[in-house]
């Protein structure tokens, strides 16, 4: 975990301008998004799960990957939202943006996301380096498996397989889970 959290701070030390740089050329028309915050974000985001992406080769393209991501969140969270219940939707009045934070979820489903997040973190951590990459890459930051082969210079097919094993290798650790509905 250590080894993850230092490269991370050797990225962010060393790339620091022109992460700066492209945040801002990617936000320069949405206002409301201050450079500085979202590699800040980023940064913290990434050095919270060190454990998980140690194993990633190539530590500056996945944290390019991550703004970007970090990005499109803030675009899409901006867009309104029409609630059908609204008078608005009606003819009358303002339309009203409804947001997932909206809704708050009772403490039992706090209780049961929190033992499912620490159950698919022990598990994930559980995988093998290069599989762990592959599946957070393309399950938690939505990467394309043609993004990953270009940037870790392998094979897509060699991720595939990689990917394909995580997943079965997660399905056998997670398979006593019963989500208590």
């Amino acid at each position: 975990m250590e080894e993850g959290r230092n490269r991370l701070a050797e990225v962010f030390e060393r790339e620091k301008a022109r992460l700066l740089g492209y945040v801002r050329r990617q936000v320069s028309d949405f206002s409301g998004a201050d450079a500085e915050d979202i590699v800040s974000d980023v940064a913290y985001n990434l050095l919270r799960r060190a454990d998980v992406i140690a194993g990633i080769e190539n530590l500056t393209a996945y944290v390019y990957r991550s703004l970007a991501n970090r990005i499109t969140d803030l675009r899409r969270g901006t867009i309104p939202t029409l609630s059908l219940d609204h008078p608005a939707a009606q003819g009358a009045g303002e339309p009203r943006s409804i947001r997932p934070e909206d809704t708050i979820p009772t403490p039992e489903e706090q209780y049961r996301q929190s033992q499912l997040r620490q159950r698919l973190q022990w598990a994930i951590s559980q995988l093998r380096p290069k599989e762990r990459a592959v599946w957070v890459a393309t399950e938690i930051d939505d990467r394309s498996f043609r993004d990953l082969a270009e940037d870790w210079d392998e094979p897509i097919g060699t991720l595939l397989s990689r990917k394909s094993r995580a997943t079965a290798r997660l399905r056998d650790l997670l398979s006593d889970y019963r989500n208590p509905s």
